[in-house]
C-alpha cells in the first residue's frame, strides 16, 4: 500500500526538500505508521531503544557522533552498556545536520499504538554509496533501516522502506539519483526478506573486504521508474 505525503517542516532544518512526513495505512499485522524527521522528542525512546542492544550499523552517524559500541564476531557492533540519553541526543543531532546538509536523510518510524498516540518502532536511512555529496549529487544512494525490538515481525520494516523509497524517487527526480541499494550480511535472512517485499531484488554478491566490510554481504538495487513492492 502506498504511503501518503504530509508537507511538514521542521524547526532548524532548511526548506529545500520540504522534509516531509510520510504516513503509511495499517494492514494486516503491520500497525499505521508515520515517518519523519527525527526530534529531540524522541531521544528517550531512542536511548531506551538503544539499551535493548540491538544493531546499530544502519545509523549512520558521522565520525565523533556514535554511540559507544563494542564490535561482535562477523563485523556487527553493539552498545557496551547501558545507553545514556546524551548518546541519543547526540545522534539525533546528528541527522538534524544530515538533513541540513543534504548528505544524511534518516526518518524516524512511528507506530500508532492501542492508546491512540505512537510508539518508536524503527529508523529508515539514506546516504550516498559514496559517502560523500548531498543525495541526488550521485549514481547511487544506499538505503539502511533498523526496527525497534517491539515492532519486528510485523510488517514494519518493508513497509517503511517502500514509503521512503517512493519518496526519495519523487523528490529527486531529474537528479543524477538511478539506483538505491540495500545491503547486509550473507547470515541475515530476515533483512534478505525486507529487501525483497520492500521491492528491492538481490544482485550480487559483496565479498568482504576488510576493513570495510567484514564479512560477505548480499546487494539488493532498486532502480529508478521500477514500482516493484510499492
Amino acid at each position: 500500500m502506498s504511503a501518503v505525503l504530509v508537507v511538514q517542516h521542521y524547526p532548524g532544518m532548511a526548506d529545500g526538500l520540504g522534509f516531509p512526513e510520510l504516513r503509511v495505512p495499517g494492514v494486516s499485522r503491520q500497525p499505521a505508521l508515520i515517518l519523519r524527521p527525527w526530534a529531540a522528542a524522541d531521544v528517550p525512546a531512542l536511548a531506551a531503544e538503544m539499551s535493548r542492544g540491538y544493531l546499530l550499523g544502519g545509523m549512520w552517524s558521522r565520525p565523533g557522533e556514535r554511540p559507544f559500541m563494542a564490535a561482535l564476531p562477523g563485523g556487527a557492533e553493539r552498545r557496551a552498556g547501558p545507553a545514556r540519553e546524551d548518546d541519543a541526543a547526540r545522534w539525533v543531532a546528528s541527522q538534524d545536520r544530515g538533513w541540513r546538509d543534504g548528505d544524511r536523510l534518516c526518518y524516524a518510524v512511528l507506530a500508532a499504538d492501542d492508546a491512540g498516540g505512537s510508539v518508536l518502532a524503527g529508523n529508515v536511512g539514506l546516504k550516498n554509496r559514496e559517502e560523500a555529496g548531498r543525495i541526488g549529487e550521485r549514481e547511487t544512494a544506499e538505503i539502511g533501516y533498523w526496527t525497534a525490538v517491539a515492532a519486528r515481525d510485523r510488517g514494519v520494516a518493508p513497509a517503511a522502506v517502500r514509503a521512503v523509497t517512493g519518496w526519495v524517487f519523487a523528490a529527486f527526480a531529474g537528479s543524477s539519483l538511478r539506483q538505491i541499494m540495500l545491503v547486509h550480511d550473507v547470515d541475515n535472512p530476515a533483512s534478505c526478506r525486507v529487501a525483497e517485499k520492500a521491492g528491492y531484488p538481490f544482485r550480487e554478491l559483496s565479498p568482504a573486504n576488510p576493513p570495510y566490510w567484514l564479512t560477505d554481504g548480499h546487494i539488493h538495487v532498486r532502480l529508478v521508474g521500477n514500482r516493484s513492492g510499492a
